[in-house]
């Protein structure tokens, strides 16, 4: 039997490192809010505030502006003007994107090689537009891209994953997803019946309370591979008749 299959990708840290895009930005405009506001605030405090935030298994992403514009109003107190400011954060972030983002190793080579091997692919990542697009813009990425904020649903939620199965036209048993977070990406894909790639580029310990991924790799080339090898093992011989 022919094991056609298309690939699901993760974006941060499954191919992409933002270095801390949105929380440096977030601090630096801090900076000048609470200058302009003649304000000293506890850096600790802030520093904290926006790493539990970012790191934070959030039910949506559409808080974003709410807590930005709590995070200057509480640390800059810029008053009336932090949701503008909130507002001019994503626009900076965005314009920053480019000075912050690069390519895990091996991930343009992975991308190029599923475009010669004609494996589709999409990709599917938590967080905000248009600032995921953007980062999926600057490695070249040219598949079709899905964003949480735009969904409606983050993952580990089912609803996250419903537009690969719309967008692909195959049920969820053929696709495959590729992502570095155990809880967000195994197990919700696997929850929908996907097949799961663990992107444990850091040698990390897997959540005992989480289905198994179906595979693991820690690299790009381990990825590349395997891909590789299941698309030769879907490939029809000469002469066969594909079922």
């Amino acid at each position: 039997m022919v094991r056609d299959f298309v690939v699901s990708l993760d974006l941060d840290d499954t191919l992409v490192t933002d270095n801390r895009l949105e929380r440096t930005v977030a601090l630096a405009r801090l900076d000048t809010l609470a200058a302009e506001h003649d304000t000293r605030y506890d850096r600790a405090a802030a520093e904290f505030a926006i790493d539990e935030f970012l790191s934070s298994d959030r039910e949506h992403d559409r808080g974003t502006d709410i807590f930005i514009a709590w995070f200057y109003e509480r640390f800059a107190r810029a008053g009336r003007s932090a949701m503008n400011a909130a507002h001019g954060y994503r626009a900076a972030a965005i314009a920053e994107a480019a000075n912050h983002v690069t390519a895990i190793p091996g991930a343009r080579e992975t991308l190029a090689e599923l475009d010669r091997l004609t494996i589709p692919y999409a990709m599917l990542t938590n967080g905000w537009s248009p600032l995921q697009e953007a980062k999926a813009s600057l490695i070249g990425f040219r598949g079709s891209v899905f964003v949480s904020e735009r969904i409606g649903a983050r993952k580990p939620a089912p609803e996250a994953f419903a537009p690969l199965r719309e967008h692909f036209g195959v049920p969820f048993g053929r696709i495959w997803h590729v992502g570095d977070n155990p809880r967000a990406d195994c197990g919700g894909a696997k929850r929908v019946g996907m097949t799961t790639v663990w992107f444990d580029r850091q040698s990390g310990r897997y959540p005992a309370d989480v289905a198994a991924p179906d595979y693991v790799v820690h690299s790009q080339a381990e990825l590349l591979a395997l891909l590789t090898r299941e698309r030769a093992c879907a490939a029809p011989r000469k002469g066969a008749l594909p079922q």
